[in-house]
């Protein structure tokens, strides 16, 4: 079976890890599979990094806001390729593909990994995004919050979908004392010290301000505490004047963007996740495949997977005294660490990972593609 994923995105973060995966594994199976990028310049990471994992890749030039050679393009890619399926992720591919979708004659899916919300114009792209959504065969969500999103903006309940994220269990290589006693040293951690990782793109809706505050407090209190923000974005500078004003330049240690998550996750000992926003976090299975505990706020899909006091800690959106008062517990009791950690990775191992869930999407392509109700 023939699949075409289409997104814009100029590197890799969570959704297009998951379609860089989905491809790949579906590959293996047999499939045809390849991802249309539609950005204004052919050579960005996301190009290779998807061709290093052996993925076939392809960039539709598309300039400005509204770019409809751009869609005429997909549409002859589509036409060329004998009507495969086609699923988009993001607001721009979900227009850009619904509409050469449509004129080609050939199914259309979308995923909803989440909004970010983060200004006016994003809020509006969004509205637009879920006003589309009705047109589509199948509206694929990561967490049942953004299946009610889905269902509240119009799109018939039958056609809306859970599909959690999934992990693949590869990625935890290399658990072993030896691999956390390397990477704690490359970070220059000490015996004893505590290592709490936020990782994620530099955004507002990620509630980096938060994360600092609540370290500021936890410091006064658990002094062998260190603070790690893995990540890019347009907030950094906001958030290295907040680390000098609070005087954390010796405990907080911003890393940059890690494309090599894996050998950082083993010095880690918490997760750290204060965002307002959230679908379905790609960090959270990870750490927790990783039997790394998480501090999060009970946003999107977190709820869905995390089970608050069994096998991480939920606190409220927004509300820093509860989320500074959980940090500090776990960053202070070893054995609870251990506990929720232990748990955590087993219900990645039992429900979340990769090869299971590219079954269940396999199935809902079939599905969609011999035009079966949903």
């Amino acid at each position: 079976m023939k699949l075409i994923h289409t997104l814009s995105a100029f590197d890799v973060f969570g959704p297009e890890k998951t379609v860089l995966n989905e491809c790949a594994t579906l590959a293996r199976n047999g499939w045809d599979t390849e991802v249309v990028n539609f950005w204004d310049t052919e050579d960005t990471p996301i190009a290779a990094k998807a061709r290093a994992r052996g993925v076939p890749y392809s960039c539709i030039v598309s300039r400005g806001k509204f770019d409809f050679a751009a869609i005429r393009a997909l549409q002859k890619r589509i036409l060329g390729n004998g009507r495969p399926l086609v699923h988009s992720h993001g607001y721009k591919a979900d227009l850009y593909s619904l509409l050469a979708a449509r004129m080609a004659g050939t199914p259309v899916v979308t995923t909803v990994h989440g909004w970010t919300s983060e200004n006016f114009k994003v809020r509006m792209y969004e509205k637009l995004q879920a006003a589309l959504w009705r047109f589509f065969d199948r509206v694929y969500c990561v967490s049942e919050s953004y299946c009610e999103v889905a269902r509240r903006s119009g799109v018939a309940a039958q056609k809306v979908i859970l599909v959690p994220n999934g992990i693949m269990a590869s990625y935890n290589s290399d658990p072993s004392p030896q691999s956390r006693a390397r990477a704690r040293r490359d970070l220059g951690l000490a015996e004893g010290e505590v290592a709490v990782a936020i990782v994620g793109r530099l955004g507002i809706e990620k509630g980096h301000r938060l994360f600092l505050f609540s370290a500021a407090e936890v410091l006064k209190r658990h002094p062998a505490a260190r603070f790690l923000i893995v990540g890019e974005g347009v907030e950094r500078a906001g958030i290295e004047a907040l680390i000098a004003e609070l005087g954390l330049q010796s405990c907080v240690q911003l890393l940059g963007h890690c494309d090599d998550m894996p050998a950082l996750y083993p010095a880690i000992d918490v997760l750290a996740i204060t965002s307002l926003r959230e679908g379905l976090p790609n960090v959270l299975l990870e750490a927790m495949l990783h039997a790394i505990p998480a501090v999060a706020t009970a946003v999107g899909g977190i709820p869905d997977v995390v089970r608050d006091e069994d096998d991480g800690l939920l606190v409220p959106p927004g509300n820093a005294r509860s989320f500074t008062e959980a940090l500090g517990r776990i960053v202070g009791d070893g054995e609870l660490r251990r506990a929720l950690g232990t748990r955590a990775r087993g219900k990645i191992l039992q429900y979340y990972l990769f090869d299971q869930r590219v079954a269940n999407v396999a199935k809902l392509y079939r599905d969609v593609a011999g035009g079966r109700s949903p």
